[in-house]
């Protein structure tokens, strides 16, 4: 989402409404991203409970997961997130061009991707001893508050917003710290929050009343059409600053 990054934005005029404005601008843009895998997901969810032929590959698929442990999905959420993205945005562009940039971003964005992975896997681990494993409301209601109103706006999209920073102020650590203050979070990491939660809303509800070992590779396939929408947001802001 590089528009919504850009270091030169952060002296203007702020609103409330300006603030919100670019994340809905991006559900908008890109709702049909959002629905198709928010559908896939929900489609795996029921199958997975009334086809014991998915459910199999399904419990396949996540004794293999657990058996490489969070360095595997660490590699899985680095895939998930440049590997198919950049592929679709290869075929369809704005940007079809391949250059030794883009191949650094590309490897860089493997690398945070691959962080995430570790972060979401500790984290279940964090929700599961804190609030157990199962479908009832006791269970999903505190970990979608949890990650709602702490885990994503005070870790995850703060981390997120300081690695473009990086990307964007010469790869210095020492001017990201220099920038980060409320104004950064107001003007970077608010605009973040609408389609972060439009997406990431119902997805939740299913997803933590999945068993622990099924919870990483759903979130994996949701991941997927998340970093779509990402790379697409992104790519349409780089073409607007060029």
């Amino acid at each position: 989402m590089a528009h919504l990054l850009r270091p030169d934005g952060l002296g203007s005029p702020w609103s409330l409404q300006d603030a919100l404005r670019p994340g809905f601008l991006a559900v908008r843009r890109y709702y049909r991203v959002f629905l198709f895998f928010q559908a896939v997901a929900i489609a795996l969810y029921f199958s997975y409970h009334h086809l014991p032929m998915v459910q199999a590959y399904c419990d396949a698929f996540a004794a293999w997961k657990k058996t490489g442990g969070i360095s595997l999905s660490a590699l899985l959420t680095a895939m998930a997130g440049t590997l198919l993205p950049e592929f679709v945005r290869t075929l369809v562009g704005p940007d079809r061009s391949w250059n030794w940039d883009r191949l650094r971003r590309l490897g860089w964005n493997f690398l945070f991707f691959a962080f995430t992975g570790l972060q979401v896997d500790l984290f279940y681990l964090l929700q599961a001893s804190l609030f157990g494993v199962g479908a009832s409301y006791q269970v999903v209601l505190p970990k979608i508050a949890l990650d709602f109103f702490g885990f994503v706006p005070w870790v995850a999209l703060p981390i997120s917003v300081s690695y473009f920073l990086w990307l964007e102020l010469g790869w210095s650590w020492h001017r990201i710290l220099r920038a980060w203050n409320w104004r950064l979070y107001r003007d970077r990491v608010l605009p973040l929050v609408i389609p972060d939660f439009v997406y990431w809303g119902p997805i939740l509800f299913i997803l933590y009343g999945l068993p622990l070992s099924l919870q990483v590779p759903f979130f994996l396939l949701a991941f997927s059409g998340w970093s779509l929408a990402f790379v697409f947001i992104g790519s349409h802001g780089l073409e607007k600053q060029s």
